[in-house]
């Protein structure tokens, strides 16, 4: 929650080593909890990190034919978050039940601090934005990576990234914030007054960064909410519903001109940057799919997304990937896309079958992100800013594994009773 402020410093400082801070923060984590899980690796691990070894090199065998630096910075995005999911949820299920406590508390309270922090300061950049762009030290319509923060405006707003780098994430940050806030006013005590200021001020955040997308997640989130309250006995399946309704009409917002049509007599601009830019974005990704093995595994790995690496001085003339969606579609094909679905979906399954170990709520941002985010961010590459998000996932899947141990030891002992009575 302050790579803005580390992005910026090392553009400042203009140092190329530091520059690198992202992947050498990403190789870090990765490192640390692998020497976390280390003395104490469960054997599925090892299996987990076999098949991603072998499924690694699969690919790179497919793809022999890209430069190999290319490759190898795609596989610096992808492998190493899947990698580092699999370590950190080892690191969170061997600590003891109080640790896990303490640890769910310790994430609670550092992520309220930051977030409220961002907040004020997405309200502050929107109002003094002349103010905020002097004391970065920008020149007008100066933007973009070279400077370390993007700052845009549209209809001469700006649209405030807060600590971060970009208005995307930030905007994220807000509608997690808003949620956290909500789903844990049972887990941690706090002043109803105080509550409802906070979420005044993340609704108000939200608003000021202009991210659509996460504005539309907070209604998406509030419908599915009366939806509990009102239809208690049919939540399940109308939220299902709902969330169909929401992929689907973001589906065909990114692929045909109906609904950019629709909101083109309300909003030109929105209909244009929001819509028309993302249907042609993807639209020339998928017209470069031409075979059936492009069709089923991609049409190379990492060679398109213009973040990051500059793939011009290859020879390569990347198209952007701002969506999960396109970006797995490009990289690995539809077999990729049903398969990130499929994970996410599975995920979204166990979080609302064992609502008690969702701390956090996260599975309201889980169904956001199939829902709604799946076509408009993109958030494999938001690794490492969504880390928080990885996290709060992680740990209801800890608390369960918790649990199952606890009943498996109790069985046992059951068993071990009725064996010596029986003896």
């Amino acid at each position: 929650m302050l790579t803005g402020v580390i992005a910026r410093i090392s553009t400042v400082i203009n140092n190329p080593i530091l520059k690198l801070w992202k992947e050498f923060f990403i190789i870090g984590i990765l490192g640390l909890a692998i020497l976390v899980i280390l003395p104490r690796i469960r054997i599925r691990t090892l299996y987990l990190f076999c098949i991603t070894a072998l499924t690694t090199i699969a690919f790179l065998t497919m793809n022999l034919n890209i430069n190999m630096t290319i490759l190898f910075y795609q596989l610096k995005l992808d492998l190493v978050l899947f990698l580092f999911i699999i370590a950190a949820y080892d690191s969170l299920i061997i600590l003891k039940k109080d640790e896990l406590e303490s640890y769910i508390k310790k994430i609670y309270k550092i992520f309220m601090v930051f977030a409220v922090i961002n907040a004020i300061l997405i309200i502050v950049e929107h109002y003094f934005p002349a103010q905020f762009m002097a004391f970065l030290g920008f020149q007008d319509e100066q933007w973009g990576a070279d400077t370390g923060i993007k700052i845009v405006a549209t209809g001469g707003v700006i649209r405030s990234p807060g600590l971060l780098t970009y208005f995307v994430p930030a905007g994220t940050l807000m509608l997690l914030a808003f949620i956290v806030t909500i789903e844990t006013r049972k887990a941690f005590k706090m002043r109803r007054s105080l509550r409802l200021i906070l979420l005044t001020l993340f609704v108000i955040s939200i608003f000021f960064t202009t991210y659509k997308t996460a504005i539309i997640g907070l209604i998406f989130y509030l419908i599915i909410k009366t939806i509990e309250f009102l239809f208690r006995q049919l939540q399940l399946i109308l939220t299902t519903l709902l969330t169909l309704i929401f992929f689907t009409t973001f589906f065909i917002s990114t692929h045909f001109m109906n609904i950019y049509y629709f909101v083109n007599k309300y909003s030109p601009d929105i209909a244009y940057n929001s819509i028309l830019i993302r249907i042609q974005q993807h639209l020339a990704i998928l017209e470069t799919m031409k075979t059936t093995k492009q069709m089923f595994f991609g049409v190379g790995m990492g060679l398109n997304g213009k973040f990051g690496l500059d793939k011009t001085v290859f020879n390569v003339d990347a198209l952007p990937t701002d969506s999960t969606y396109i970006y797995v579609a490009s990289n690995y094909g539809f077999v990729g896309v049903f398969a990130f679905l499929a994970i996410f979906i599975y995920v979204a399954v166990r979080l609302f079958n064992n609502r008690p170990f969702d701390v956090f709520g996260i599975r309201y941002i889980v169904l956001y992100t199939i829902a709604i985010e799946f076509f408009y961010n993109n958030f494999i590459a938001s690794f490492p800013t969504n880390i928080l998000i990885i996290a709060m996932i992680l740990v209801p899947f800890a608390k369960s594994y918790h649990v199952k141990i606890a009943v498996k030891k109790e069985k046992k002992l059951k068993r071990e009773l009725i064996y010596s009575k029986a003896v």
